[in-house]
């Protein structure tokens, strides 16, 4: 079994006048392939949580290029596509591979590309097929938009605020890749769009149901929806601009029945 993973992540504030260029995601933090740290960051977990399970598990992984930049404005469009191409030439390279592990954010904007996770997530999935496992990890603070999700297999977002879980859901997103790869689930991603921006209670209510919801059996869906793995909100960030902004409910299951069962007319 052989697996790429790689990390693109920063958060961008569409009304900031200063650019994130190519130094900024320097200054901040980037490892080429095979030189993230043992120490896992906020959106590259599964680097380092994957290079720990391939040693003690057996199977291959192939590091690609992890950077993040710190949040500010509009990437620029040559830093974007020089960041998004180096780890696709770096997949590429790797090929062919069982899967591919993404640590993510959400929240990027570039200059010229509204969705920037969405157009690299594409990219990948048309360089491994169809048949390929494609997984992602992502921020809450992000958009949950119809390409991306049309494009990977799995994915889960932080649960905490403060994102003190980073680690743990890195270790979900493997877990589950891993046993999507080894034929065990076969997820499915379905999304209802709660047509609705939380502005000032949004991160005081995620931290809420993360904390609260097993006790009260609030958001746990699990008796409503056969073969559910996992849930979560996407709670919108309100200084990034694009057209689509909502917060969100996302879910996988094991088999092929969808959370839109549960969706309100």
């Amino acid at each position: 079994m052989r697996i790429f993973t790689a990390s693109l992540a920063t958060e961008t504030n569409t009304f900031s006048p200063v650019p994130t260029d190519l130094l900024a995601f320097q200054a901040a933090f980037y490892a080429g392939p095979g030189e993230h740290p043992d120490t896992p960051t906020l959106c590259s977990s599964p680097v380092p949580i994957l290079r720990r399970r391939g040693r003690a598990e057996g199977f291959t992984v192939i590091e690609g290029t992890s950077c993040w930049a710190e949040p500010a404005g509009l990437i620029q469009r040559q830093t974007f596509e020089h960041l998004r191409d180096t780890i696709l030439g770096e997949l590429e390279a790797a090929l062919p591979v069982d899967g591919v592990v993404l640590g993510l954010h959400g929240a990027m904007v570039a200059q010229g590309y509204d969705d920037p996770e969405g157009d690299f997530l594409q990219r990948v999935r048309a360089l491994v097929g169809p048949d390929v496992t494609v997984a992602a990890e992502f921020d809450p603070h992000s958009h949950l938009t119809p390409l991306r999700v049309s494009q990977l297999d799995l994915l889960a977002a932080f649960l905490e605020f403060p994102h003190t879980d980073f680690e743990e859901r890195g270790e979900l997103v493997v877990d589950l890749a891993l046993r999507t790869i080894r034929g065990e689930i076969r997820p499915v991603i379905s999304t209802f769009d709660c047509r609705m921006i939380a502005i000032l209670i949004a991160d005081v209510m995620m931290a809420f149901l993360s904390r609260m919801a097993p006790q009260l059996h609030i958001f746990d869906l699990s008796m409503a929806v056969k073969n559910l793995l996992y849930s979560f909100l996407i709670v919108v960030y309100l200084i990034f601009l694009t057209p689509q902004m909502f917060d969100q409910v996302a879910g996988m299951q094991g088999g092929l029945e969808t959370l839109r069962q549960l969706a309100l007319p």
